[in-house]
């Protein structure tokens, strides 16, 4: 007997149900604990799970709802919140100082921008979650050791990170912890919701 394959359609159908279900319960502000009860609604759901379980095994429709569809949700948001922010009003506010874009990357460099002040300083603004604020430093620090010329007299560009908070677990003292620990580097975090 051969196996059933989700035609695309299908496919869609669920995951706008998913994504309509992720956006009226806030997915993307809840707890881990919470989104995990909320992954087990899903999979237990006849018009998710229950669909997707005519053509995967039931531990698959769980990684396929979890990985191919909340994952790419909790993404789309992310992106969405990133774009929402300015790296020039943020450079103003952290340095207080005007500054205009002179680079913005594409591609899965997108969240990155490089900006000069009118002092002649040059800024790079990496984006991404606080989860993962260590591959938004890394990004920008690639983009550095990339261009040399980013630097002038042998200063690098300052960095700053956008970092979007994506549940509600992180704390004050989560919040303190990261901002302090690239503070020993020279690099300031602005976070995110």
């Amino acid at each position: 007997m051969s196996k059933k394959v989700l035609a695309k359609e299908k496919a869609d159908q669920v995951k706008a149900l998913v994504y309509a279900k992720a956006d009226k319960c806030g997915y993307i502000t809840r707890s881990r604990t919470e989104n995990t009860q909320f992954l087990n609604e899903l999979v237990d759901d006849p018009e998710v799970g229950g669909v997707l379980s005519q053509f995967y095994a039931k531990g698959n429709v769980r990684t396929y709802i979890k990985d191919g569809i909340l994952n790419a949700y909790t993404k789309k948001l992310v992106n969405k919140i990133l774009d929402g922010v300015s790296p020039i009003n943020t450079i103003r506010q952290i340095h207080k100082i005007s500054s205009s874009l002179i680079q913005q990357c594409t591609g899965k460099e997108s969240k990155l921008s490089v900006l000069r002040a009118t002092d002649g300083r040059i800024f790079v603004v990496s984006g991404g979650t606080v989860l993962k604020w260590e591959t938004a430093l890394r990004k920008a620090l690639e983009l550095v050791a990339r261009q040399p010329k980013l630097s002038k007299n042998g200063t690098p560009p300052a960095i700053c990170l956008h970092l979007v908070i994506t549940n509600n677990s992180l704390t004050a003292a989560d919040k303190k912890h990261i901002k302090t620990a690239l503070a020993a580097v020279g690099v300031e975090a602005v976070f995110l919701q």
